[in-house]
């Protein structure tokens, strides 16, 4: 196993665990406070790494626009998340959420103008089996929580290819810090007015939230430092492997078959997907490459 293999895994497993303690913010404070003080927290945790960089920390004014749409988008999903969170198991909202290369797939259609080839159109009819078997859409077997959770990774989707406009321009904490400030300003209204003071035991499932995700992050970072981001973010979606667990081991959250099944082929479907989409743009690279005559 390579390093920058390791180093996603790791950083997959850390962001899991600190969703687990999200998932009980959820619960006792309810999502909007959830998202609120984890939007705070990273806001201003990043501002201070950022002033002491000597960066921006709302980014510079030229990126103004596609800095707006990554909080706007990714903010909202994130809140989305949490609400899934507080009504859904961990591995239902985990496995929803990261289907958001679906959504990816289709809007870099329009906006970035790449093509859907048929093995991407396979992948994304069987990923969108595996998650109809997890929401299972019967009125009396319906998840409720399923709602959220597949909204957010279509906003999700949104804020990446937000990010493919700013990534070269910006420093990535600005472009994380975007996103803190968004979901804070977004979530504050209804935060406060429905306000529970966190007890001493919460403030620390807050700290620990906080502490995991910025962990996670540095390892997620080495990663993509460390190896090709095609090979090492197909192992991002190992997150729903360790959700599955959690959610059993922790909240005795054991899915039934159907959904476990679907679990599983989504999990497949997307690592598949990511892959292809990583070897199409490699080849697309690698034709522009031998095209650019070696001597001008």
């Amino acid at each position: 196993m390579s390093a920058g293999t390791l180093h996603m895994i790791i950083a997959s497993l850390v962001f899991s665990v600190a969703y687990s303690f999200i998932k009980v913010l959820t619960r006792e404070l309810g999502f909007w406070e959830a998202a609120f003080l984890r939007g705070t927290l990273g806001f201003f945790i990043l501002s201070g790494w950022l002033v002491r960089v000597r960066q921006p920390i709302l980014g510079h004014r030229a990126n103004l626009v596609p800095l707006a749409a990554r909080g706007l988008f990714g903010g909202v999903a994130m809140i989305l998340y949490f609400w899934a969170l507080q009504l859904t198991t961990l591995a239902n909202a985990s496995s929803l959420h990261y289907a958001h290369p679906l959504f990816t797939t289709f809007l870099a259609v329009p906006v970035l103008g790449e093509r859907l080839g048929a093995a991407k159109v396979a992948l994304v009819v069987t990923a969108m089996a595996g998650v109809l078997l997890i929401v299972q859409p019967v009125p009396s077997q319906l998840d409720v929580g399923a709602l959220p959770a597949l909204a957010s990774a279509l906003l999700a989707s949104a804020a990446y290819v937000s990010i493919r406009f700013v990534s070269s321009r910006e420093h990535p904490a600005v472009i994380i810090n975007a996103l803190s400030f968004c979901t804070m300003i977004l979530a504050a209204p209804m935060a406060l007015s429905t306000w529970t003071t966190p007890s001493p035991r919460l403030w620390g499932f807050v700290a620990a939230a906080g502490v995991l995700t910025t962990i996670a992050q540095y390892f997620m970072t080495m990663a993509y430092k460390l190896e090709q981001a095609g090979t090492v973010s197909a192992f991002s979606f190992t997150s729903i492997l360790w959700s599955l667990m959690i959610g059993a081991l922790v909240f005795g959250e054991i899915p039934d078959r159907l959904e476990a099944f679907g679990i599983f082929i989504l999990f497949g479907s997307l690592v598949a997907l990511v892959l292809v989409r990583a070897h199409t743009a490699h080849r697309t690279e690698h034709r522009e490459a031998t095209l650019v005559p070696k001597e001008l």
